[in-house]
């Protein structure tokens, strides 16, 4: 069946079109990584995507690391070639985009000591951090095959050797998806969606691994329902921030 499936839509690179990968080498060279984060909500830049102060009264994230920009053409032909076309493969080349990026922040805190203010301590390897990634409701979820967020966590957690928590975090009510809502309605749409079941986090700190991060109501939503349950940090790692 794959064979078939192989000959009638062969595997191209989504960058120069050349068969046998998703994304060849020269052209994985040309995948943009961020330099700066910036604050969700102000938008102001810092180091590593840590809120505000001011605006961390608002939300339950502690802050949140983007890889990449949605708006570089090959990152946003990735991730919609993975979701929306089911290319499961393609969370290789992402979990691996996310390791690169992640390790570069790590490579600049040791060759800039003064960056390591506010960064959270998961980049040095600290203990007691826990990867989750965000869940998808039952039916979109049999509609795609597979949780497109779980496949990038899973990879990201086996090469960092951080702990993989599956299943505690639930998504329990369907809701449009974010990208088709405006940014007004995000919050409302979102509201509510997450349930944690199991066990306590109590001191427990959480990385959250999604696809996309715009307003990151969602990621918000999560974090709410892991601090309830104990949760002492909340951050959010995503291959991409959306416009």
């Amino acid at each position: 069946m794959n064979f078939i499936f192989d000959l009638l839509f062969p595997i191209e690179c989504l960058g120069c079109g050349k068969q046998g990968k998703w994304l060849c080498a020269e052209c994985l060279k040309k995948l943009e990584v961020n330099s700066r984060q910036h604050c969700l909500n102000c938008k102001i830049e810092n180091n590593f995507g840590e809120l505000c102060h001011e605006c961390k009264k608002n939300f339950y994230l502690d802050g949140v690391l983007a890889a990449g920009n949605y708006e570089d053409k090959l990152i946003a032909q990735l991730i919609k070639q993975y979701k929306y076309y089911f290319s499961k493969k393609i969370a290789d080349i992402l979990g691996d985009f996310l390791l690169f990026f992640l390790r570069n922040l790590n490579s600049q805190m040791i060759l800039l000591p003064a960056k390591k203010e506010n960064a959270p301590e998961f980049i040095g390897g600290q203990d007691n951090y826990y990867i989750m990634p965000v869940p998808l409701h039952k039916r979109r979820l049999r509609w795609r095959g597979f949780n497109q967020a779980e496949e990038i966590a899973k990879i990201l957690a086996k090469k960092l050797n951080i702990p993989l928590i599956l299943n505690q975090l639930s998504r329990q009510k369907y809701s449009k998806p974010q990208a088709k809502t405006d940014s007004q309605k995000r919050k409302t749409n979102i509201s509510g969606c997450f349930g944690c079941q199991g066990d306590s986090l109590d001191g427990k700190n959480i990385i959250l691994i999604d696809d996309v991060v715009t307003s990151g109501s969602t990621l918000n939503e999560c974090a709410k329902v892991l601090k309830e349950k104990g949760a002492r940090e909340v951050w959010g790692i995503c291959v991409a921030r959306g416009g």
